[in-house]
């Protein structure tokens, strides 16, 4: 999950997670030197420790924001490959990583309508409006970049808790179909290489 402010999506996740209490779904947690984050959200380490975790090769990804390091932490890979599904949440400019890591990446892109119009003036819009969505997001993903559709709320806290419920709703009847359906094979990896930015991006 991603928008132009990931740390309102903590809350506004929290509050989907208390409307569904019985989901399948997993929500493990990121690593921050940040001492004031949510803590349904994060963990706090000091920065000794969080670069004794990245020195592990303990981390995913990591990500740099307002003097703070963030990490998603390894564990997140048995969680896929025991065939549950982690809902995180992470900066746009870090996505690509995680689609490299785990192809079959599901992105909900957060944006209140009012973002979505100027949006559909980046050239990323005129590129889909021009070639179609599935060969843009193929050109993108050569550069570096990505699209995702925006999930849209109305600019208010019910609207987007709303829209988040439907979409991990969404996401988790796709994971109630037959296991031939989907394929039970994780893909093996070596560690991303890591991007580090002082400031977390715009919205996808």
């Amino acid at each position: 999950m991603t928008a132009a402010d990931t740390s309102a999506l903590d809350f506004l996740l929290t509050a989907v997670r208390r409307r569904m209490p019985s989901t399948s779904l997993e929500f493990p947690k990121r690593i921050t030197t940040r001492r004031n984050g949510l803590p349904d959200a994060e963990i706090w380490v000091n920065r000794s420790i969080f670069r004794d975790i990245d020195r592990d090769q303990r981390f995913i990804v990591t990500w740099q924001a307002d003097g703070h390091s963030f990490g998603l932490p390894a564990n997140i890979e048995t969680i896929v490959e025991q065939g549950a599904t982690a809902v995180v949440v992470a900066p746009a400019h870090v996505v690509p990583q995680l689609r490299d890591a785990f192809p079959s990446l599901r992105v909900i892109n957060l944006a209140d309508r009012l973002e979505a119009v100027r949006a559909s003036l980046s050239p990323t819009a005129r590129l889909q409006r021009i070639v179609g969505p599935k060969i843009a997001q193929r050109l993108e993903g050569r550069a570096g970049g990505v699209i995702s559709a925006p999930v849209l709320y109305n600019g208010d806290f019910p609207s987007a808790v709303r829209v988040l419920t439907e979409a991990l709703m969404e996401i988790e009847r796709g994971l109630l179909q037959p296991v031939n359906c989907r394929s039970s094979q994780i893909p093996k990896r070596s560690k991303p290489t890591l991007r580090r930015s002082s400031a977390l991006p715009a919205a996808l």
